[in-house]
């Protein structure tokens, strides 16, 4: 079949080969994953970078997400609508405005600071998480390298006669 928009044939495979070439490529990578000069400590450095850009709203228990989010929302709308129906509420509602709004635009704006506040403790908060995430998982790749060159030795040990 030719697609002439893209100005090249589609070959279709058969479902099975797609799954495995799948599985040769994910076997491939695993090989590569386990030997000795693979940069396990850079991978998860991408990795965590890469979470990063991630859309601000992830799971229930991402730190990164909930301090974004709570940095967009500490914003206060000091502003109270004075819109009514009748002139006489609007007026009594613009008076009111105007006899507290200093108050309210001065609380406003110490809840404000307060958000921003909480939210790059969230931010800080989730920037060591990451690192220390990074670092475990280079940690546990060298680990499960370590593992399998001792079961390698074990095994080399026990087939001696």
């Amino acid at each position: 079949m030719t697609v002439p928009a893209l100005g090249f044939d589609v070959v279709e495979a058969p479902f099975g080969a797609t799954a495995t070439v799948a599985d040769e490529v994910r076997a491939e990578a695993e090989r590569l994953a386990a030997g000795p000069g693979f940069p396990a400590a850079y991978l998860a450095h991408v990795r965590t970078a890469v979470a990063r850009l991630a859309v601000t709203e992830g799971g229930r228990d991402d730190v990164r997400s909930a301090a974004l989010l709570l940095e967009q929302e500490a914003v206060i709308d000091v502003e109270v609508p004075v819109a009514s129906r009748t002139l006489p509420q609007r007026l009594v509602k613009q008076a009111v405005r105007k006899l507290v709004g200093w108050y309210v635009r001065f609380l406003g704006h110490q809840v404000g600071v307060l958000g921003q506040a909480t939210a790059r403790l969230g931010l800080a908060v989730a920037e060591r998480l990451d690192r220390m995430e990074a670092e475990q998982g280079a940690e546990r790749a060298v680990m499960a390298a370590e593992i399998a060159a001792l079961q390698a030795r074990v095994a080399e040990l026990e087939a001696r006669p």
